[in-house]
């Protein structure tokens, strides 16, 4: 029982990040019918970004979240990611878009994921880096651990679910209450006929990636602290959250959030729980789960292809 609740609690952490990851992916393809392979990547660009104000290219440690500085550093993480997510859409997808070429926008978006990271690579030179926690998380507890149930807890696992719940709950109100958000819907549901009615689609279009590069550095934010970061970090957190939308289909954001949940919890069983001491260990972890949805996407042909066989 102790096992499992650690499990769960850590697992449901992880998914939360992957959970945000999905719910960018899914807003985005949603929007515009694409999957911006560049989105993990945002992720790298806000995290370094932050480090190279903070302290240049040399090592941080956790007393750099104290300094005055990290706060600027995290605001300019911020504002760059929001501006390349901006330029990404303006600047390499829109124009193949309106030409009708996904080869382009494929070619586009991948082009700018492997330019950050080797941006990323060549100016930071080291095997890994500490990302700064910007919060006394080690404060709490015994050195940042909490006991619950008789498991060893971090806690803050608990302020990450927290966090990408209320963004979840967050995103689903804007997109069902809000002007804007109703907007986006509409844009999504009927692109031209947005255009007719004098809906500014390209504009809002632009604002979602730019508000997709603001929730690439809240994963950052989330995700980063206390774990060795390089350049592969948000590739490999980027791909997560790509097959947690895959399992919905692109599906309502708030579906693909719950997905990365699941593939959260899914791996930390995989990693860590005996069956009857049979255990398949860590190493079968990062495959299971996507060899699981691609089976799945195998198996339950989406609606799309379903008319284009018929």
């Amino acid at each position: 029982m102790t096992i499992a609740l650690q499990v769960v609690i850590s697992g449901l952490a992880v998914g939360g990040v992957y959970g945000l990851f999905a719910a960018g992916y899914s807003l985005i393809y949603r929007l515009t019918g694409i999957v911006h392979f560049a989105f993990g990547d945002l992720v790298g660009l806000g995290i370094f970004t932050t480090l190279l104000v903070l302290a240049g290219t040399s090592p941080v440690s956790q007393s750099g979240a104290t300094e005055p500085r990290f706060v600027l550093a995290l605001l300019v993480g911020l504002v760059l990611c929001v501006g390349a997510g901006i330029a990404t859409y303006v600047g390499i997808v829109q124009p193949y878009l309106s030409r009708g070429s996904t080869i382009g926008w494929v070619a586009g978006t991948a082009a700018v994921a492997f330019a950050i990271r080797a941006v990323i690579g060549a100016t930071f030179q080291r095997s890994s880096y500490v990302f700064p926690d910007p919060l006394p998380f080690h404060d709490v507890g015994n050195a940042g651990f909490v006991r619950i149930g008789g498991a060893q807890v971090q806690a803050r696992a608990f302020f990450v679910i927290g966090l990408a719940v209320v963004i979840a709950l967050g995103s689903a109100w804007f997109l069902e209450r809000t002007r804007y958000g109703r907007a986006l819907r509409a844009v999504a549901d009927d692109d031209e006929g947005a255009r007719v009615v004098g809906v500014p689609v390209e504009l809002l279009v632009a604002l979602a990636f730019g508000l997709v590069g603001a929730l690439a550095m809240i994963a950052a934010i989330a995700a980063a602290p206390g774990e060795a970061v390089n350049a592969n970090t948000g590739t490999l957190l980027g791909l997560k959250g790509l097959v947690a939308a895959l399992a919905v289909r692109f599906g309502p954001p708030l579906w693909a959030f719950a997905a990365g949940l699941v593939l959260g919890v899914a791996e930390a069983a995989i990693a860590n729980i005996h069956v009857a001491g049979w255990q398949l260990g860590p190493s079968y972890r990062e495959v299971l789960p996507s060899a699981f949805v691609r089976l799945l996407i195998s198996l339950w042909p989406s609606r799309e292809a379903l008319e284009e066989r018929e």
